[in-house]
Protein backbone atom coordinates (compact mmCIF):
# COMPACT_ATOMS: atom_id res chain seq x y z
CA UNK A 1 0.00 0.00 0.00
CA UNK A 2 1.34 3.25 -1.17
CA UNK A 3 2.44 5.75 2.11
CA UNK A 4 1.49 9.05 1.26
CA UNK A 5 3.95 12.15 3.49
CA UNK A 6 2.54 15.42 4.07
CA UNK A 7 4.86 18.35 4.83
CA UNK A 8 3.32 21.35 6.96
CA UNK A 9 4.76 24.06 7.96
CA UNK A 10 5.97 23.25 11.78
CA UNK A 11 4.77 20.04 11.82
CA UNK A 12 4.46 17.04 10.26
CA UNK A 13 1.25 15.46 9.35
CA UNK A 14 0.21 11.73 10.36
CA UNK A 15 -3.40 12.15 8.41
CA UNK A 16 -4.90 12.73 5.06
CA UNK A 17 -7.25 15.71 5.53
CA UNK A 18 -9.73 16.65 2.55
CA UNK A 19 -10.68 19.95 1.54
CA UNK A 20 -7.96 21.05 4.84
CA UNK A 21 -8.29 24.34 5.69
CA UNK A 22 -4.29 24.52 6.00
CA UNK A 23 -2.66 23.12 2.83
CA UNK A 24 0.17 21.35 2.39
CA UNK A 25 3.33 22.46 1.05
CA UNK A 26 5.33 20.23 -1.15
CA UNK A 27 6.57 19.33 -4.43
CA UNK A 28 4.88 18.07 -7.66
CA UNK A 29 5.80 14.35 -7.37
CA UNK A 30 4.60 14.43 -4.18
CA UNK A 31 1.12 16.18 -4.70
CA UNK A 32 0.78 13.69 -7.69
CA UNK A 33 0.82 11.23 -4.62
CA UNK A 34 -1.74 12.95 -2.91
CA UNK A 35 -5.92 11.71 -2.84
CA UNK A 36 -7.66 13.92 -4.89
CA UNK A 37 -9.71 16.65 -2.89
CA UNK A 38 -6.57 17.23 -1.05
CA UNK A 39 -5.51 20.94 -0.70
CA UNK A 40 -2.15 21.87 -1.01
CA UNK A 41 0.86 24.41 -1.78
CA UNK A 42 3.46 24.16 -5.02
CA UNK A 43 6.29 25.04 -3.75
CA UNK A 44 8.75 22.66 -3.70
CA UNK A 45 9.00 22.63 -0.43
CA UNK A 46 12.77 23.04 -0.65
CA UNK A 47 12.81 26.71 -1.64
CA UNK A 48 13.24 25.92 -4.95
CA UNK A 49 10.19 26.81 -6.20
CA UNK A 50 8.43 25.68 -9.33
CA UNK A 51 8.84 27.59 -12.63
CA UNK A 52 6.10 28.39 -15.33
CA UNK A 53 7.43 26.50 -18.47
CA UNK A 54 3.84 27.10 -20.94
CA UNK A 55 0.59 29.13 -20.41
CA UNK A 56 -2.06 27.14 -21.82
CA UNK A 57 -5.09 29.43 -20.97
CA UNK A 58 -5.53 33.20 -19.99
CA UNK A 59 -9.16 34.79 -18.90
CA UNK A 60 -9.77 37.12 -22.10
CA UNK A 61 -12.23 36.34 -25.05
CA UNK A 62 -11.78 34.99 -28.04
CA UNK A 63 -13.84 34.28 -31.28
CA UNK A 64 -16.75 35.14 -28.79
CA UNK A 65 -16.33 33.08 -26.35
CA UNK A 66 -14.82 33.92 -23.03
CA UNK A 67 -12.53 32.20 -20.96
CA UNK A 68 -12.34 32.58 -16.85
CA UNK A 69 -9.55 30.37 -15.96
CA UNK A 70 -5.78 30.10 -15.79
CA UNK A 71 -4.17 27.30 -17.35
CA UNK A 72 -0.54 26.78 -16.73
CA UNK A 73 2.33 24.02 -16.67
CA UNK A 74 5.07 24.41 -13.77
CA UNK A 75 7.89 22.30 -13.23
CA UNK A 76 10.46 22.07 -10.36
CA UNK A 77 13.06 19.19 -9.92
CA UNK A 78 10.37 16.44 -8.81
CA UNK A 79 7.95 16.86 -11.91
CA UNK A 80 5.23 18.84 -13.62
CA UNK A 81 1.48 19.80 -12.82
CA UNK A 82 -1.29 21.77 -14.44
CA UNK A 83 -2.19 24.80 -12.18
CA UNK A 84 -6.14 25.24 -13.66
CA UNK A 85 -8.72 27.99 -11.91
CA UNK A 86 -10.14 31.29 -11.29
CA UNK A 87 -7.49 33.49 -9.97
CA UNK A 88 -8.64 37.32 -10.00
CA UNK A 89 -6.54 40.26 -8.84
CA UNK A 90 -2.74 38.32 -9.34
CA UNK A 91 -1.29 41.36 -9.59
CA UNK A 92 0.96 40.15 -12.42
CA UNK A 93 0.41 37.99 -15.76
CA UNK A 94 2.21 35.24 -15.36
CA UNK A 95 4.88 34.50 -18.10
CA UNK A 96 6.91 31.29 -19.05
CA UNK A 97 9.65 31.64 -16.85
CA UNK A 98 8.35 32.63 -13.87
CA UNK A 99 9.13 31.03 -10.01
CA UNK A 100 5.76 30.91 -8.57
CA UNK A 101 3.85 29.01 -5.72
CA UNK A 102 0.62 27.83 -6.20
CA UNK A 103 -2.37 26.99 -3.18
CA UNK A 104 -5.15 25.12 -4.35
CA UNK A 105 -6.87 21.58 -4.44
CA UNK A 106 -5.35 18.45 -6.23
CA UNK A 107 -7.64 17.90 -9.16
CA UNK A 108 -6.20 15.09 -11.38
CA UNK A 109 -8.72 15.16 -14.45
CA UNK A 110 -8.24 12.55 -17.38
CA UNK A 111 -4.90 12.11 -15.91
CA UNK A 112 -3.71 15.27 -16.11
CA UNK A 113 -1.95 16.10 -12.95
CA UNK A 114 -3.60 19.16 -11.82
CA UNK A 115 -3.37 22.02 -8.74
CA UNK A 116 -6.99 23.61 -9.35
CA UNK A 117 -9.06 25.93 -7.51
CA UNK A 118 -10.02 25.33 -3.65
CA UNK A 119 -13.33 23.31 -3.23
CA UNK A 120 -14.53 27.29 -1.59
CA UNK A 121 -13.87 28.53 -4.63
CA UNK A 122 -10.45 29.89 -3.81
CA UNK A 123 -6.92 30.00 -5.15
CA UNK A 124 -4.22 32.12 -4.84
CA UNK A 125 -0.55 32.34 -6.99
CA UNK A 126 2.81 34.30 -5.75
CA UNK A 127 5.47 35.39 -7.83
CA UNK A 128 8.65 35.16 -6.57
CA UNK A 129 11.11 36.05 -9.60
CA UNK A 130 11.12 36.25 -13.60
CA UNK A 131 13.10 35.00 -16.09
CA UNK A 132 14.18 31.63 -15.25
CA UNK A 133 15.76 29.23 -17.35
CA UNK A 134 13.55 26.52 -18.96
CA UNK A 135 14.09 23.75 -20.05
CA UNK A 136 12.65 22.37 -23.90
CA UNK A 137 9.61 20.02 -24.21
CA UNK A 138 10.67 16.24 -23.98
CA UNK A 139 10.94 14.40 -27.70
CA UNK A 140 8.92 11.36 -27.77
CA UNK A 141 7.31 8.43 -30.33
CA UNK A 142 3.76 8.00 -30.76
CA UNK A 143 4.07 4.21 -29.38
CA UNK A 144 5.77 5.75 -25.95
CA UNK A 145 3.05 8.36 -25.96
CA UNK A 146 0.31 6.46 -26.25
CA UNK A 147 2.26 3.05 -24.20
CA UNK A 148 0.35 3.45 -21.10
CA UNK A 149 -3.19 2.37 -23.02
CA UNK A 150 -5.82 3.27 -20.44
CA UNK A 151 -3.65 2.79 -17.38
CA UNK A 152 -2.18 5.69 -15.40
CA UNK A 153 -0.09 7.84 -17.63
CA UNK A 154 3.51 8.03 -16.23
CA UNK A 155 4.53 11.01 -14.62
CA UNK A 156 7.36 11.83 -16.68
CA UNK A 157 4.72 12.37 -19.20
CA UNK A 158 1.85 13.71 -17.07
CA UNK A 159 1.60 17.38 -16.86
CA UNK A 160 4.57 17.75 -18.85
CA UNK A 161 4.98 19.55 -22.60
CA UNK A 162 5.65 17.15 -24.95
CA UNK A 163 6.41 16.78 -28.44
CA UNK A 164 5.71 14.48 -31.40
CA UNK A 165 8.88 14.85 -34.26
CA UNK A 166 8.25 14.93 -38.02
CA UNK A 167 4.58 13.14 -37.89
CA UNK A 168 2.10 13.93 -40.44
CA UNK A 169 -1.98 15.21 -39.73
CA UNK A 170 -4.18 12.06 -40.17
CA UNK A 171 -7.58 12.71 -41.73
CA UNK A 172 -10.09 10.36 -42.89
CA UNK A 173 -11.69 12.30 -46.16
CA UNK A 174 -15.30 10.74 -45.17
CA UNK A 175 -15.43 12.37 -42.24
CA UNK A 176 -13.87 16.06 -42.56
CA UNK A 177 -15.94 18.58 -42.43
CA UNK A 178 -14.32 22.48 -43.15
CA UNK A 179 -14.31 24.49 -40.27
CA UNK A 180 -14.66 28.47 -41.08
CA UNK A 181 -12.43 29.25 -37.76
CA UNK A 182 -14.84 29.86 -34.81
CA UNK A 183 -14.27 27.02 -32.60
CA UNK A 184 -13.97 28.63 -29.27
CA UNK A 185 -17.35 28.65 -28.86
CA UNK A 186 -17.45 24.91 -27.83
CA UNK A 187 -16.90 23.04 -30.56
CA UNK A 188 -13.42 20.70 -30.53
CA UNK A 189 -11.60 19.10 -32.86
CA UNK A 190 -9.95 16.30 -33.17
CA UNK A 191 -7.04 15.05 -35.68
CA UNK A 192 -4.65 12.59 -36.03
CA UNK A 193 -0.87 12.76 -36.08
CA UNK A 194 0.80 9.60 -38.10
CA UNK A 195 4.20 8.98 -38.14
CA UNK A 196 6.20 6.87 -40.47
CA UNK A 197 5.47 3.62 -39.51
CA UNK A 198 1.96 3.92 -39.50
CA UNK A 199 1.48 4.43 -36.06
CA UNK A 200 -1.59 7.02 -35.25
CA UNK A 201 -2.60 9.60 -31.85
CA UNK A 202 -5.15 11.46 -31.34
CA UNK A 203 -4.52 15.21 -31.12
CA UNK A 204 -7.53 16.88 -29.72
CA UNK A 205 -7.91 20.62 -29.93
CA UNK A 206 -9.40 21.43 -26.92
CA UNK A 207 -11.15 24.29 -27.40
CA UNK A 208 -13.63 24.63 -24.13
CA UNK A 209 -10.84 24.61 -21.98
CA UNK A 210 -7.58 25.96 -23.30
CA UNK A 211 -7.32 29.66 -25.09
CA UNK A 212 -4.28 28.76 -26.57
CA UNK A 213 -6.53 25.23 -28.53
CA UNK A 214 -9.16 28.36 -29.29
CA UNK A 215 -6.51 30.35 -30.94
CA UNK A 216 -5.81 27.70 -33.66
CA UNK A 217 -8.88 27.84 -34.86
CA UNK A 218 -9.25 29.28 -38.40
CA UNK A 219 -5.30 28.52 -39.00
CA UNK A 220 -4.60 26.58 -42.14
CA UNK A 221 -3.98 22.41 -41.64
CA UNK A 222 -0.53 22.13 -42.41
CA UNK A 223 0.12 19.72 -45.44
CA UNK A 224 3.69 17.17 -45.24
CA UNK A 225 5.58 16.69 -42.03
CA UNK A 226 5.08 18.92 -38.55
CA UNK A 227 6.41 19.26 -35.59
CA UNK A 228 3.59 19.06 -32.64
CA UNK A 229 3.94 20.19 -28.99
CA UNK A 230 1.63 19.40 -26.33
CA UNK A 231 0.14 17.35 -23.32
CA UNK A 232 -1.00 14.28 -22.69
CA UNK A 233 -4.71 13.54 -21.51
CA UNK A 234 -6.62 10.28 -21.20
CA UNK A 235 -10.28 9.55 -20.64
CA UNK A 236 -12.24 6.34 -19.91
CA UNK A 237 -12.08 3.82 -22.56
CA UNK A 238 -10.31 5.83 -24.75
CA UNK A 239 -6.59 5.87 -25.77
CA UNK A 240 -3.94 7.99 -24.44
CA UNK A 241 -4.13 12.19 -26.46
CA UNK A 242 -2.57 15.16 -27.00
CA UNK A 243 -3.89 18.74 -27.04
CA UNK A 244 -1.39 20.46 -29.14
CA UNK A 245 -0.08 24.05 -27.95
CA UNK A 246 1.83 24.46 -31.11
CA UNK A 247 1.99 22.56 -34.74
CA UNK A 248 4.68 23.78 -37.02
CA UNK A 249 5.42 22.72 -40.61
CA UNK A 250 9.09 20.92 -41.16
CA UNK A 251 11.08 22.27 -42.33
CA UNK A 252 8.97 25.85 -43.10
CA UNK A 253 8.63 27.52 -39.85
CA UNK A 254 4.52 27.77 -40.55
CA UNK A 255 3.65 28.11 -36.57
CA UNK A 256 -0.26 27.38 -35.88
CA UNK A 257 -0.01 29.07 -32.51
CA UNK A 258 -2.32 32.30 -30.78
CA UNK A 259 -3.10 33.31 -34.27
CA UNK A 260 -6.12 32.77 -37.09
CA UNK A 261 -6.18 32.67 -40.80
CA UNK A 262 -7.65 30.24 -43.36
CA UNK A 263 -9.61 26.98 -42.81
CA UNK A 264 -8.51 23.94 -40.49
CA UNK A 265 -9.96 20.66 -41.32
CA UNK A 266 -12.03 19.13 -38.13
CA UNK A 267 -12.89 15.60 -38.21
CA UNK A 268 -14.72 14.76 -34.81
CA UNK A 269 -16.61 17.58 -32.62
CA UNK A 270 -17.38 17.20 -28.98
CA UNK A 271 -18.35 19.25 -26.24
CA UNK A 272 -15.92 19.10 -23.12
CA UNK A 273 -15.72 21.44 -20.92
CA UNK A 274 -14.11 21.65 -17.59
CA UNK A 275 -16.41 22.71 -14.86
Amino acid sequence: MKKYYYWLTGLIASTVVLFASNALADSAVNIEGYLSGTAATYDNASGAYPVITAVLSQPGTLDGYTYRTWAILAADSTGSLDVYGVMPSLGFTPAVGDAISFTGTYSPYHQIPELATNANGSSSMILYSTGNAVSSPGVYTIPTLIASGTGPIPQSIAGHLVTLDNVSLYTDAAATIPVSGNFAIGNNVTLYAKDGSGNIMEIYDWASSYSTCGALGGTPEPTGLVDITGFVSQASTFPPEMTPFSIISVPEPTTLSLCGAGTLLALIFRLRRKA
